[in-house]
């Protein structure tokens, strides 16, 4: 029963675990269990965590109600098609088991950026596409919002001159993660 489903969500997100398969894919549904416990969109339909505007959504309203979680440096990793951290970490939950290849979609990370908190956009860039990270307007917006962001850019980028001149113009912090030869340059 619908109803019985989004009042256990709306009291535990983990209750849609035992929701059936109709009602892990009902977007008002999934979307008010993540709200309450962001992690849950783990028990979401494949379809729903693939989605770019749902998954933008989950992280807006999870990021509304205030449940970003504090930063703890543990691992990220994507195994068994699903992101794995710990329990406590600046990257929202909503984030952690959304599909792998929307952090190959520009359109998706972009929005992303500006959503997430400094610390979680490093995280999310990280986990960005090879694509992602060679590409120019990406680069540029994670490092607007966490200058570290550039340790990870395609090499290709983090050696040209004029983008890692623009790259430190935004954060003089990414100069950590230029080339040597470049943070030696005297021009």
């Amino acid at each position: 029963d619908r109803e019985v489903v989004l009042t256990a969500v709306q009291q535990n997100g983990e209750a849609l675990r035992h929701a059936s398969a109709e009602l892990q894919a009902d977007r008002e549904v999934v979307l008010t269990a993540v709200k309450q416990d962001g992690e849950a969109l783990r028990f979401a339909s494949e379809e729903l965590r693939a989605d770019r505007e749902f998954v933008l959504a989950a992280v807006q309203q999870q990021r509304t109600r205030g449940r970003e979680p504090s930063s703890s440096g543990r691992h990220l990793s994507f195994q068994g098609g699903q992101y794995h951290l710990g329990a406590r970490d600046s990257f929202p939950g909503a984030l952690r088991y959304s599909s792998q290849h929307l952090f190959g979609d520009r359109d998706f990370l972009l929005p992303l950026f500006q959503t997430l908190s400094d610390k979680g956009v490093g995280k999310a860039f990280k986990l960005a596409s090879a694509a992602m990270r060679a590409d120019k307007g990406v680069v540029l917006a994670a490092v607007e919002k966490n200058g570290l962001a550039l340790e990870h850019a395609s090499e290709e980028l983090r050696a040209a001159r004029e983008f890692v001149l623009a790259v430190v113009q935004r954060s003089g912090m990414s100069l950590q993660h230029a080339p040597q030869e470049l943070r030696a340059d005297r021009e």
